[in-house]
């Protein structure tokens, strides 16, 4: 099953997916956030061409293990994005995945396509964390 995962923010989304057998998750594009309509119908046409049949949404939570404010927006963009691509979508906790894929690089970003660069390989942090969690990839 060929899965999306979106690193969700206010300004850029990052996009990752995983081949058809869930084995092998690639960064794939960073969306820039115009508005949350604009955003859908970007993801709905990048599912349609990429055969994507599930997608998954991140969801920050506290340092308490409680969800973060920015939670309910998360969830209000995945309902959307459900009714539009006709597809479900899945939460999955992704504390601090910007933050490894910061610390992958060895430094902060400093350029636009730096940032952009980090929301995708958060999107495959976040992905692949939720696949070794699917009892089907633990085999």
């Amino acid at each position: 099953m060929r899965i999306l995962a979106l690193d969700f923010g206010e300004r850029r989304i990052g996009l990752a997916t995983c081949d058809p057998t869930g084995q092998v998750v690639a960064a794939r594009r960073t969306i820039l956030r115009k508005s949350d309509a604009a955003a859908v119908r970007e993801i709905v046409t990048f599912c349609a061409e990429e055969e994507v049949e599930r997608i998954v949404l991140g969801l920050p939570r506290s340092p308490e293990g409680r969800e973060s404010p920015l939670a309910a927006r998360i969830r209000s963009f995945g309902r959307r994005l459900s009714q539009e691509a006709g597809l479900p979508v899945d939460y999955h906790e992704e504390t601090l995945t910007s933050w490894e894929a910061e610390r992958g690089r060895g430094r902060a970003p400093r350029s636009k396509e730096e940032k952009e660069e980090i929301d995708r390989e958060a999107a495959a942090i976040l992905l692949n964390d939720y696949l070794s969690e699917r009892p089907e990839r633990r085999r």
